[in-house]
């Protein structure tokens, strides 16, 4: 369909077309979901994101106009916006999965190890003041890189820096906050 169908077919029967958007663009969001979160959620995570950015889609729907611009970038848009928002949510919690059981609970999981991920919690903490210690651009470019996953051409374009200096820059802060933690241990 292109951008015009997608906008009468919302205009007409906005229930159907969610259904037909679920179906069309369900892989995308997905693949967007997993790139920003997939190495620190599990799978009950970003099937409640990918759940999640279709509802804020369907509320939205009223606000898309194929004038304005494509169905595809307004849905990757607010998929973006929403991983993000949920890696936040997860690095706030440690960046690990915790099942619904052990959440109520408050009880940690029986195989785990308490006083081992007690002291990984702390040396993410201390690995996450270092990095905010850095000066800048050193800084931007950790984050974009560990947190965001970006790769080095797209923060270079982001920073306005060549690529080569992205990369010796991330070296040369890796190898200081390696440095630091080393001494702390």
């Amino acid at each position: 369909m292109t951008d015009t169908e997608w906008s009468r077919l919302i205009e007409l029967s906005p229930r159907q077309a969610f259904g037909q958007l679920v179906d069309e663009f369900g892989g995308y969001v997905y693949t967007i979901v997993v790139s920003k979160i997939g190495g620190c959620a599990g799978q009950e995570d970003i099937e409640d994101c990918v759940s999640d950015i279709f509802v804020e889609v369907y509320s939205s729907l009223g606000k898309f106009s194929a004038a304005q611009g494509s169905l595809k970038a307004f849905i990757g848009s607010i998929a973006k916006r929403r991983s993000i928002d949920a890696f936040r949510k997860l690095a706030r919690r440690g960046l690990t999965t915790v099942s619904a059981d052990e959440e109520e609970t408050g009880l940690p999981p029986s195989d785990s190890d308490t006083a081992a991920e007690a002291e990984d919690a702390i040396l993410r903490q201390r690995l996450w003041d270092e990095v905010r210690a850095l000066n800048e651009p050193d800084r931007s470019i950790i984050v974009y890189q560990y947190f965001y996953r970006m790769e080095c051409t797209d923060i270079a374009a982001k920073l306005k820096m060549t690529a080569a200096a992205v990369r010796k820059r991330s070296q040369r802060a890796r190898k200081k906050l390696k440095e630091i933690l080393r001494d702390e241990l």
